[in-house]
């Protein structure tokens, strides 16, 4: 069954990241000028977990540290508007906390993701932009304690960027939102929030 799983999640990754070079083909025809910029990018962030609904009684969560690391791909389509796709890989510390009845118990343990974010960069002059936009989140091996967070997620984020030649080096502090949209729905859903900064290292065409 998991190896079953694992391939869906692949096919599915695969369809994704295709449509992403489609995409980007065409906005190429469109603007026969933009510039393409790759890079790699770090991040730590702090998370928690919660309920858009208040549930009494129940167990409850401490966050602790997701840690973050992925590839870049932005697509320039004007002189101040990119749009910016990759694949970001990030783990999850959580620890879980039962119920005080009987007994109080506390479970440490994690969740990795998959993301693969469809962003809207808007450069405010030559140092800073702003950037925000949704983000398709794979979560390949379920943790019993904490409801699935694959789904479609959302961040929002502003930075600053040093530029020498066609190198760039950028920090982004940022917060994310897993689960918005499940796409396995429980009720009373868990969903991941982190808020951070991400550093990434860039070079443009």
């Amino acid at each position: 069954m998991f190896q079953s799983f694992i391939q869906i999640t692949m096919k599915r990754t695969y369809a994704v990241l295709a449509l992403i070079a489609v995409t980007l083909s065409c906005l190429q025809t469109l603007y026969a000028q933009s510039e393409i910029e790759v890079g790699v990018r770090f991040g730590l962030a702090g998370n928690a977990l919660h309920r858009f609904q208040s549930v009494d009684g129940g167990g409850s969560s401490e966050g602790r540290l997701s840690m973050l690391t992925g590839v870049r791909l932005g697509y320039g389509l004007t002189e101040r508007l990119t749009l910016v796709s990759g694949l970001d890989y990030a783990r999850h510390n959580l620890t879980m906390v039962s119920a005080p009845m009987p007994e109080q118990h506390r479970t440490d343990g994690r969740i990795t993701t998959l993301s693969l974010p469809l962003v809207v960069e808007w450069n405010v002059g030559r140092w800073f932009f702003i950037q925000g936009g949704p983000s398709i989140d794979i979560q390949p091996e379920k943790w019993e304690s904490v409801d699935s967070q694959g789904g479609i997620g959302f961040s929002v984020g502003v930075g600053g960027r040093y530029a020498l030649g066609n190198w760039s080096l950028s920090l982004t502090p940022s917060v994310k939102q897993y689960a918005l949209i499940p796409f396995n729905k429980e009720k009373y859903h868990q969903r991941l929030m982190t808020a951070g900064a991400v550093v990434t290292v860039g070079y443009r065409f």
